[in-house]
């Protein structure tokens, strides 16, 4: 068995265990903004270092993995001088039935109270969207999206609220979403883009 098959299948049954239970959405240090929805006066910015990123992972690969170590770093325009506030941004997803989070379990580290820390948590068993924060405003939004679910898992209901939440942040705060593991940029104005990203990962 392959290390990557065998992380992902101790992945689901972890997620198993919490779908049995209230939404608990899992954090794992690995994902931190790895999926991230930034301003789109970032695009240029973003599509350079993905160019960038590609010919460093082809020249460092080695079997399952790389030599090198990629860093993304901070956008030029980041999402904290945007004054995104934290409580519309909430009413949105929650306006598309996304759960908010009571605690978020930081996987081989803690649960953590989302009333009492930075990071909010909104989403269904299988895709959520999470936020930091600062005073009144949003820092960084991210996505952690659970790959080893197959379309047939998601309800057609379930698909169409998740990708009109990101349509509305696409055009609703003008943003793009970077996925640094499959190095592609999304345009969150476009459902086409969204449609096609998303049933990448659930087949």
């Amino acid at each position: 068995m392959k290390i990557l098959d065998f992380f992902r299948i101790f992945k689901r049954k972890i997620a198993s265990k919490t779908k049995r239970n209230a939404y608990l959405p899992l954090s794992w240090d690995d994902d931190y903004c790895q999926i991230e929805i930034v301003p789109a006066e970032n695009r240029e910015s973003i599509e350079k270092r993905i160019a960038e990123v590609k010919i460093l992972a082809d020249q460092s690969r080695e079997g399952l993995g790389f030599t090198e170590i990629f860093e993304v770093g901070q956008m030029s325009i980041t999402t904290f001088s945007k004054e995104i506030l934290t409580e519309p941004l909430s009413q949105l997803l929650t306006n598309y039935k996304f759960e908010k989070a009571k605690s978020i379990n930081y996987v081989g580290y803690k649960i953590a109270n989302c009333e009492t820390t930075s990071t909010k948590a909104f989403g269904f068993s299988n895709f959520t969207i999470f936020f930091d924060t600062e005073e009144e405003f949003v820092k960084h939004i991210w996505l952690s999206i659970n790959a080893t679910a197959s379309r047939t898992e998601i309800s057609r209901e379930q698909f169409k609220l998740i990708k009109d939440a990101l349509y509305s942040l696409g055009e609703g705060y003008e943003m793009v979403l970077a996925d640094w593991n499959s190095l592609q940029l999304i345009d969150l104005s476009n459902r086409n883009q969204i449609d096609k990203y998303l049933n990448g990962y659930w087949k």
